[in-house]
């Protein structure tokens, strides 16, 4: 799917291959609302038996949770915690637990607080305003692996005419980053140096001519390079 129309809000995601089989999923959601808190879970029940959910009322104990449940594949976040600056709890929640994927899920909706979310490494932005059919549209489209951030965060962005040209290595260190992966992990993950993959990093800033992670991020969705670079990946 390269964009859908739900009610007033568009949104475009990178199309991610079809899976074969369903896969488990578990989710950590952080907000200091048990009331929304509850509305998630039971939204992400209607989207798959296969979702399970833990919560946490502030980054405190959701740094514990992260801790003990080392399964945890993702996290829906809301930035306006109670004593707690949002984008330093996307970095706690990153330095604590690299793999998992931070999904914000936030009633500011400004191009700048997003970008701000996708340099300090969360996957994706989902403004709370939306109504319930685009959040479940949303969150199917994280749950796939796809990229999912609001349209206004999109088209600040001018689209490239054409596609780069990147190596395979150069796919698989662009889809560690939309998946927010810090250097190090990412370095892991693919058996190299950091200094390799800052490297990589460099050169794919320099093809899709990013100026950062966020526009690297953006580019890479609108040119549809994740569902490229999740087949080498695989």
């Amino acid at each position: 799917m390269r964009g859908t129309r739900i009610g007033d809000t568009y949104s475009r995601v990178a199309p991610v291959p079809e899976r074969r089989r369903e896969v488990s999923v578990k989710i950590l959601l952080i907000d200091d609302h048990a009331l929304f808190r509850a509305g998630l879970r039971m939204l992400l029940g209607t989207i798959g038996e296969n979702v399970s959910c833990i919560e946490a009322g502030n980054i405190t104990d959701a740094l514990v949770l992260l801790e003990q449940h080392t399964d945890l594949q993702m996290c829906l976040l809301d930035l306006a915690l109670k004593n707690e600056h949002g984008l330093a709890a996307i970095h706690r929640i990153k330095e604590t637990a690299p793999q998992v994927a931070v999904v914000v899920v936030s009633g500011a909706e400004d191009s700048a607080t997003i970008s701000r979310c996708i340099d300090a490494g969360a996957m994706s932005f989902i403004p709370k305003s939306v109504t319930p059919e685009v959040l479940k549209h949303a969150l199917q489209q994280v749950l796939s692996g796809a990229v999912y951030l609001p349209d206004q965060i999109v088209s600040a962005i001018e689209k490239q005419a054409t596609g780069p040209h990147l190596t395979p290595r150069q796919l698989q260190v662009l889809l560690a980053l939309s998946r927010g992966l810090p250097t190090k992990l990412i370095a892991r993950e693919l058996d190299l140096s950091e200094y390799t993959v800052k490297d990589h990093i460099a050169l794919v800033f320099q093809a899709l001519g990013a100026r950062n992670r966020t526009e690297a991020v953006i580019k890479a969705s609108q040119l549809h390079l994740q569902e490229m670079a999740a087949t080498v990946h695989g």
